[in-house]
């Protein structure tokens, strides 16, 4: 070997595996689990008393250089409020199978937090990345595939059982990191959508069959805070939901406040499907009403087109639904719908 060739073995290659050598050690004797306790318990100790909002991660390890990786991860809300009855519903919880996270090492150096992260949730698969500079936080999040059924707050929010793959994304910017004056873009769709099972009940009276409202569509804007709906809409083989109107973020997300209007209709295909349906809703051209139609707000938000109007307002997770004041189209009309607008009949 040349004194030259020796020399860059030297200054160069020998410093190389040194560094890559050191960087491989130092990721496999990296002490997650402490960091994973670190985490948990910093997380719990930030929670209001008394709210009973608590972190769990079952595994953490490496990813890559500059990231990190959780399988197991659970926030569990705080109860539900007590029933008449006396019985305490377990409060929320959201899982998430594994997520990786990733920090920008480069525009750390610049004075910016930037975090890529991905992973699975909910039956689908979840990437984007928050940044936090000058004085806002930004949040690209990407869904595919996710199964709407197992989000707690569009449970909470519909009050029946879901099916459904949830696609799309969310483009925010938050000043002050405050979701209260977020600005940006929502546009998500939801696939093979379908809710009720005959089993569960409208407001513990009505039990709704399998409902298929086939594709629903979300176009929103926010400003401000103010996030408008410029599109929410499904027309499925079994119902017809249309809907519009504001919603003010606010933290956390389900105690955002609602002012929305919303229109649902059954197609007379549902209605004739079998004698349950045909007692439930009333025949197509019959005099008789229907069990659906014979609940005193079904029956007031009524219209002569036979699609029903709603209003919907209020917190995000605890909706109050009144019938749209007759006269009125319900602020929304065929085209533009929700899934959401049904829930304001239980």
């Amino acid at each position: 070997m040349s004194p030259r060739a020796k020399k860059v073995l030297k200054g160069v290659l020998f410093p190389t595996f040194y560094l890559v050598a050191l960087t491989f050690f130092l990721l496999l004797s990296f002490p997650y689990d402490r960091l994973r306790d670190r985490l948990v318990a910093e997380f719990n100790a930030r929670q209001p008393a008394g709210a009973g909002t608590r972190l769990e991660i079952e595994k953490m390890s490496g990813y890559w250089i500059s990231g990190v990786e959780a399988q197991g991860v659970k926030l569990h809300g705080a109860p539900a409020e007590q029933k008449p009855d006396g019985k305490q519903e377990n409060g929320r919880v959201v899982t998430v199978d594994d997520i990786h996270l990733r920090v920008s090492l480069f525009r750390l150096l610049f004075g910016t937090l930037h975090i890529a992260f991905g992973g699975e949730a909910f039956g689908g698969n979840l990437s984007g990345s928050t940044s936090d500079a000058d004085g806002a936080r930004s949040l690209v999040l990407e869904l595919d595939g996710v199964n709407v059924g197992d989000l707690p707050l569009m449970r909470e929010v519909v009050g029946l059982p879901l099916e459904g793959k949830l696609s799309g994304n969310i483009d925010l910017r938050m000043p002050e990191a405050r979701l209260s004056k977020a600005e940006g873009k929502v546009s998500l769709k939801i696939t093979d959508l379908a809710f009720g099972d005959g089993k569960a009940k409208i407001r513990d009276t009505i039990a709704l069959p399998r409902v298929e409202a086939g594709e629903l569509e979300l176009i929103a804007e926010a400003t401000e805070g103010r996030l408008k709906i410029e599109k929410l809409a499904a027309n499925g083989s079994d119902v017809e939901l249309a809907a519009d109107g504001t919603i003010r973020l606010r933290e956390p997300v389900d105690m955002s406040l609602a002012e929305l209007s919303f229109r649902f209709k059954f197609a007379d295909k549902l209605k004739t499907k079998n004698d349950t349906t045909k007692a439930l809703f009333g025949e197509p051209g019959s005099s008789l009403p229907g069990l659906f139609d014979l609940d005193p707000k079904n029956k007031t938000a009524k219209r002569p087109d036979g699609f029903y109007a709603y209003r919907l307002t209020g917190p995000l997770g605890k909706l109050d639904a009144q019938p749209a004041p007759l006269g009125s189209a319900g602020g929304a009309g065929p085209g533009r719908g929700t899934v959401r607008g049904f829930s304001g009949t239980r």
